[in-house]
């Protein structure tokens, strides 16, 4: 069988090991060579994988930085070449896997890590990935043992290219604009998300966000059973001082170590799925609080010299912007800015304007983020050259008992591989002292 490999980053390179060992006839089309892992490279240098050529293939596997616009995806459809994602070549190996998946515009990594650490606490054998970072694609599950249940963050463009991929329990914590560089428009994005339903059965189930607008007018669209979460979701996970399911009250939310409204949100969607699941309350109560916050998500750095230091690294659009930044109490200086990927988030700006103490701009779209400051009439702001100078700035304004957030509100692809690279730095920075 001869099989083109759109990429070879880390979901890919799962499947050209697990095809070499198969003994496939693999090609690679690669557009950032230089950025492949020496694993990758010694599978190249070895024969294993060969260079794309332009003739047929029985199959295309990309990974998720090829969308459907870009000109190798086009000349590959014009010669009716099946194109899947990683995501659903993997399915389609395993033996109708137990797949609890998690998609989303904001907190899918977060809910995904929650749920994986209450089946662990269950002693349930759980593999945790997908498209969460840090964590292994789920690829990575083709040479493991078996499990009880696949728990995959899922994302809208790994969803855009599914065909048979069938979760048995699919949440969906919130849509909200992002991703606009990738897709074409709003409509186009929301309706790759609502695709995680698409395979599922009665016997199914889907978790839903019930204060989402963008998902109570798809819920037509919907064949399994629905159960919802939310602030007043009230035949589901719901919570006032306690989280409860139905008419049970569970235990208190002031015993939740995340911070920020939207985290309570991931809470409840990972309290439904346990229910769902049968999964004891003692089990789910110790899954929660035991779960510690995920790298780059609201993670405290340091407090020095009285100032508070948090990486949000994660936060590339707008509503997790606004969310993360209006969880952490007090007085804030935040470090802004960075690729914009079809929109300006001016709702985020215009809280800052409103309501930081100060802002350190960073990223390709400085000169933007500055214009607009200045037509809001907000001064305490400045422009940094890179993450060292942006904290050395940031600790211009702060006094003890501030706060100096990295919560950038755009992607990190102008001065940075990932927005896990753009964390490490500020966390390095940081930590020089």
């Amino acid at each position: 069988m001869k099989i083109l490999l759109l990429g070879l980053g880390r979901a890919n390179l799962a499947v050209a090991e697990f095809l070499v060992n198969q003994g496939c006839d693999l090609y690679l089309y690669e557009e950032n060579i230089n950025m492949i892992s020496d694993t990758a490279r010694e599978l190249i240098e070895k024969g294993n994988i060969k260079n794309y050529r332009r003739n047929n293939y029985d199959l295309a596997v990309t990974s998720p930085g090829f969308p459907e616009q870009n000109e190798i995806i086009k000349k590959l459809r014009t010669k009716g070449i099946p194109i899947i994602d990683e995501i659903e070549f993997t399915y389609q190996q395993l033996n109708e896997p137990k797949i609890i998946a998690v998609t989303g515009t904001n907190g899918k990594s977060t809910t995904a890590s929650i749920i994986s650490n209450i089946l662990s606490s269950a002693n349930v054998r759980n593999f945790l990935g997908g498209n969460i970072s840090p964590g292994r694609p789920f690829s990575r599950s083709l040479s493991a043992e078996t499990f009880d249940y696949y728990v995959l963050e899922i994302s809208s463009f790994q969803l855009t290219r599914i065909e048979k991929f069938h979760p048995y329990i699919a949440v969906l914590t919130n849509i909200s604009k992002d991703h606009l560089n990738w897709h074409r428009n709003f409509e186009e994005y929301r309706t790759a998300k609502l695709r995680i339903f698409l395979n599922q059965e009665k016997s199914d189930y889907a978790v839903l966000n019930k204060d989402d607008s963008n998902i109570k007018r798809s819920l037509n669209d919907i064949r399994s059973q629905i159960v919802f979460f939310g602030s007043h979701a009230h035949t589901g996970a719901w919570f006032n001082d306690m989280f409860a399911y139905a008419q049970e009250k569970l235990f208190p939310v002031e015993k939740l170590r995340l911070e920020g409204e939207h985290n309570k949100m991931n809470a409840l969607a990972a309290i439904a799925v346990a229910k769902i699941l049968g999964i004891d309350n003692s089990k789910i109560e110790k899954g929660l609080m035991t779960f510690e916050p995920l790298p780059h998500r609201l993670e405290e750095v340091g407090i020095i010299q009285g100032v508070r230091h948090v990486n949000n690294s994660m936060c590339t659009n707008e509503i997790a912007a606004i969310a993360s930044f209006k969880a952490i109490k007090g007085p804030k200086i935040v470090i802004v800015g960075g690729k914009q990927k079809g929109d300006k988030a001016e709702d985020y700006l215009l809280v800052l304007a409103k309501e930081a103490k100060a802002c350190v701009i960073l990223g390709e779209n400085a000169a933007y983020i500055a214009n607009f400051f200045e037509m809001k009439g907000f001064a305490a702001f400045t422009v940094a050259n890179s993450m060292d100078d942006a904290l050395v700035k940031a600790r211009q304004f702060a006094a003890g008992g501030d706060t100096i957030l990295l919560n950038p509100g755009f992607a990190s692809f102008d001065y940075f591989t990932n927005f896990a690279d753009r964390g490490e730095a500020f966390k390095n920075a940081v930590q020089k002292d």
